[in-house]
């Protein structure tokens, strides 16, 4: 699991050099490539490549993205943010939109959701990749974020909600029912997808 720490020192290093917004997971195009021939480093520690740090909410294995001088990414707190130690009240679970500023690493808002339930308990798949690991996707206007049973929410850059919707509220293990987007939809920006016996569920 990426932490709250690791991952921003390795987004603050690397955004010093790319100008170009980064709209969706690896980028532009999907490559995980950035658009400019600029040197990044290659090397980070606590004092070596790090222009900020910024405590989050909880953790996430999500990966940020870039629009204009903000940085979205997603996290969860309330239940199990430390391991099964740590689990809890699962009716605790929310998840969250951040918007960081890029270059101070600024917190600008916050929006949580809280878990729809009966949501999984803690193992599994979560205990691989957490609560909050489908990165936010933007089109320069809007950011996205997918938020499996608690369904696909839309916020403006400034933190405001525009729509929400329930993308159903099946099991999202591993191994049996899941989450992916449609084969059909090979773009830059792919809709949320759900594949389970039968349908294709868009």
């Amino acid at each position: 699991m990426i932490t709250r720490l690791s991952l921003l020192v390795l987004l603050s290093s690397t955004l010093t050099a790319n100008a170009a917004d980064w709209l969706r997971f690896r980028g532009p195009n999907g490559s995980g490539i950035a658009p400019d021939d600029k040197p990044v480093p290659v090397e980070w520690s606590a004092t070596k490549n790090l222009k900020w740090k910024t405590a989050l909410p909880g953790p996430g294995s999500s990966s940020p993205i870039v629009v204009g001088d903000r940085i979205f990414v997603t996290c969860w707190s309330g239940y199990a943010t430390d391991g099964p130690q740590s689990a809890g009240d699962i009716t605790a679970l929310k998840r969250h939109l951040v918007c960081v500023d890029r270059a101070t690493g600024k917190i600008l808002w916050d929006k949580s959701v809280p878990a729809k339930q009966p949501e999984e308990p803690y193992g599994g798949m979560f205990a691989q990749n957490g609560y909050a690991s489908h990165t936010p996707v933007s089109d320069g206007k809007s950011v996205f974020a997918f938020f499996g049973k608690s369904g696909v929410h839309a916020f403006d850059l400034e933190g405001k909600a525009l729509w929400q919707a329930d993308v159903g509220d099946w099991d999202d293990r591993r191994g049996g029912q899941r989450v992916q987007p449609h084969p059909a939809w090979r773009g830059a920006r792919r809709p949320c997808a759900r594949r389970k016996p039968g349908p294709v569920w868009l």
